[in-house]
């Protein structure tokens, strides 16, 4: 539609005798004028919406009506503003009558020209004799309310479809790339997939059993099991229900099943996952399979279904799943959302549990795709085994993802870093890696570094840390610093390395063994308190007490006292600090204090806390609503060298509530002055405003 042309359309104005309709029509809440006209070349019914309100008729919409599509305008302001929704929807569901309803019609003509637009439209859609559900409120009245409904629910049906039908073309072109099934693929469920899904049936009376994984029938004697005419037999074990069995034929041990018994429950599921390639892309498919004994145990049922699709291109993945497409009753594949079930996840009929790969050779099947280089084959066989994390149903497509952003991970698989691509897939406690040219810049080590790593054979995320952490370092000391322990809190071997500053690594470690120091980071609190008290830490005396654990017992009493000292000293020129600010702000408000190389305003509109939490790295930008509604009120202190850099935002709720700077940052101590002289300045204007008001 012309929205350009609808809106150059002028706007509607109302009769006198229309401005009475509200007096002799008191439930009335919409007035209703229609016109119809030649618009563009489209046939157009213009529908004028007055509301009442207190006996006078405001202009509310109106709605412009074409044989393919309506829209509607916003008439309660001058400005030209279109909506889209309904009009039952834009008038609150209310009923259409003559005399006493919510919606009146301001003459027969003008419902008769509503009428002939509708009738034209049912015309030319071929909807005559059709029946649509309509709400039940528009049977109140005439047909209006009914034949409106109809029209617009028509249209939005129509554009529901076209914005389904795009979509599902754009599935169905991709739905397209998925060929036929691998010939072998019914033998792979039934001796691969379901392989563990096999059972040992019997029947005493009858004196037989049968082996439903090699399909060999027996005979069943009290000695044990003998096939009819092959010389082989089982007489060592105990054929009863449940129990554990070796098949004679084809030596796999099964669970015994008495014929008697019921088979409610023997019935199987499994998943299995196919890897094919279109093109340069990757194709990843899994099928839900059931196996069935409940009926006929020699002649299981076999069944499955493909459930989910996945097309890997180099630039992203696309996932799609088999179910009821948006909120229609049609099932075909659709775009998947999200694989996130939640904490229940659902029934192993819908989403796999765990999956068995029909492909054995995958660096075969990925030649000439995107991903040809990215040794999955080596991921599925060497990483995916030892990782609870990783061992699940969608691995592959994991794989893939992480692969497309992180390349070197082929790097680290072909050289055998197995642990250390767990670590980045898993994303625990893994240093940073870029994607480099060689394995050395992936890492981010030297040569020699690297050399140590591959003598590991297999080295973690923690040994490449070490190296990281350390540049230059001796064999010796690596292989003492790869057996110290972490505490949970602190990676102690950066503090050992911190301390070639002033010994070396060997003479520490040999120390804390030999004083069977239990903690490492007993040893480095000693070093920090001496560090802190200016002890010369170059003298063995100090780094070496010949008996640690009073040594420690000792500098820990010391250490505290020298922070009580210096507590008291900070207090003390905090208090001086502080009264150099009173006599300075003496004549100064809370308002305009300004002292320190500091002042405070307030922001001068509602999106400078925004910026002010952006800058800091704070929240103070989600207060926006709670400064519009009063609950609180937020301060920018600043510095007067940077105006306009936020330093510190305070916030005030009839005291300092809290006052924090970069990434939620601690006040200084002439922040702290400021802030307290900055307290007592509004306390004092608070109590003189009460005074006020105590004395009128």
């Amino acid at each position: 539609m012309d929205k350009r042309a609808l809106s150059a359309i002028s706007r509607p104005t109302l009769t006198d005798e229309n401005r009475e309709m509200p007096l002799l029509v008191p439930n009335m809440r919409y007035l209703v004028t229609a016109c119809r006209m030649e618009i563009c070349g489209d046939d157009t019914l213009i529908i004028n919406f007055f509301r009442a309100e207190k006996k006078e008729l405001k202009p509310a919409f109106r709605t412009f009506c074409q044989m393919d599509d309506y829209i509607t305008q916003d008439l309660s302001t001058e400005k030209t503003k279109w909506k889209t929704g309904a009009i039952d929807s834009l008038t609150g569901y209310m009923y259409w009558h003559r005399h006493s309803g919510n919606i009146v019609i301001a003459s027969v003509p003008e419902r008769e020209e509503m009428l002939s637009f509708l009738s034209d439209f049912r015309h030319r859609h071929g909807l005559d004799g059709q029946q649509r559900d309509i709400p039940w409120r528009a049977a109140v009245d005439s047909d209006i309310g009914i034949r409106i409904d109809e029209y617009q629910g028509a249209i939005k049906e129509w554009k529901l479809q076209a914005r389904h039908g795009k979509e599902k073309a754009g599935i169905d072109l991709q739905m397209e790339k998925f060929g036929e099934l691998p010939a072998d693929y019914g033998q792979f469920v039934k001796k691969t997939v379901f392989s563990n899904e096999n059972y040992i049936f019997y029947s005493r009376p009858k004196g037989r059993a049968y082996c439903t994984k090699c399909g060999h029938g027996f005979e069943l004697r009290k000695d044990g099991m003998y096939h009819k005419k092959i010389a082989v037999w089982n007489d060592t074990d105990q054929v009863k229900h449940n129990k554990t069995v070796r098949c004679p034929y084809c030596n796999s041990y099964l669970t015994c099943k008495s014929e008697g018994m019921g088979r409610q429950n023997l019935f199987a599921v499994q998943w299995s996952v196919l890897v094919q390639k279109y093109k340069d892309e990757v194709l990843v498919r899994y099928f839900c399979h059931t196996k069935d004994f409940r009926k006929d145990f020699r002649n299981p049922e076999i069944e499955g279904s493909e459930r989910f699709r996945t097309v890997h291109t180099a630039e992203k993945s696309t996932d799609f799943e088999w179910g009821r497409f948006k909120s229609t009753s049609e099932v075909r594949w659709r775009y998947l959302k999200d694989r996130n079930y939640g904490y229940f996840p659902p029934s192993e009929m819908d989403v796999p549990r765990r999956t068995v790969l029909y492909n054995t050779d995958l660096g075969e099947t990925l030649a000439g795709t995107c991903m040809k280089y990215s040794a999955v084959g080596i991921y599925i066989d060497k990483v995916v085994p030892d990782s609870r994390i990783l061992n699940k149903p969608w691995c592959i497509d994991w794989y893939f993802n992480a692969y497309r952003k992180k390349p070197y991970l082929e790097q680290l698989l072909k050289i055998g870093f197995y642990k250390l691509t767990k670590a980045v897939l898993e994303d625990v406690n893994c240093p940073e890696f870029k994607n480099g040219r060689t394995v050395l810049e992936t890492l981010q080590v030297n040569k020699q570094q690297f050399n140590m790593l591959r003598k590991i054979g297999d080295p973690s995320a923690r040994d490449v840390g070490i190296l990281q952490y350390a540049g230059e370092i001796r064999q010796e000391d690596f292989d003492i610093l790869r057996y110290t322990r972490d505490n949970g809190y602190d990676k102690m071997y950066e503090k050992y390395l911190d301390m070639r500053r002033y010994t070396t690594i060997y003479r520490i470690n040999k120390y804390i063994n030999r004083q069977k120091i239990i903690h490492d980071r007993d040893y480095f609190d000693y070093i920090r308190w001496l560090e802190e008290m200016g002890y010369d830490m170059r003298n063995e005396f100090n780094l070496y007490p010949r008996d640690f654990k009073k040594a420690h017992d000792d500098k820990s009493k010391e250490y505290i006292r020298f922070k009580d000292k210096q507590a008291k000293e900070d207090e003390e020129r905090f208090k001086r600090l502080l009264s150099q600010l009173r006599e300075e702000t003496a004549d100064m408000d809370a308002m305009n204090l300004r002292t320190g190389g500091m002042f405070i305003r307030i922001p001068n509109e509602l999106n400078e806390l925004k910026r002010e939490g952006e800058v800091l790295h704070h929240c103070v930008g989600t207060y926006r609503d709670r400064v519009a509604r009063g609950d609180t009120m937020i301060f920018f202190i600043r510095r007067e060298e940077e105006p306009d850099q936020p330093f510190y935002t305070l916030e005030w709720k009839s005291r300092v509530v809290q006052c924090r700077g970069f990434k939620n940052c601690e006040m200084t101590r002439e922040v702290k002055a400021f802030v307290e002289i900055f307290q007592e300045k509004m306390m004092e204007f608070g109590n003189g405003l009460k005074g006020m008001g105590k004395e009128g």
